[in-house]
């Protein structure tokens, strides 16, 4: 059996997280948990696949920058926009 590699490992664990966030909704009736707990997962798996899927992990620190934060503040804002 051949073992996994980087790229390999991450995507099983982007499937993986994917999952979790369908039974969360199928689940769980508290609408801010669930929008809660996805917006933190859309988060990590945008900063993933910048790093590891788009390569821009040893690219030019503002590029990798703007993007992270894109992925940052947009999650965010829907963590915000839950509570009022």
């Amino acid at each position: 059996m051949k073992k996994l590699g980087r790229l390999e490992f991450f995507w099983a664990i982007l499937i993986v997280i994917t999952l979790f966030n369908t039974f969360l909704g199928e689940q769980f009736a508290s609408t801010a948990l669930v929008s809660v707990l996805v917006s933190i997962t859309v988060m990590y798996k945008g900063l993933v696949v910048i790093d590891y899927f788009m390569e821009l992990k040893h690219a030019n620190k503002n590029l990798r920058w703007l993007m992270r934060l894109y992925f940052i503040i947009f999650p965010s804002m829907i963590i915000a926009t839950v509570f009022f």
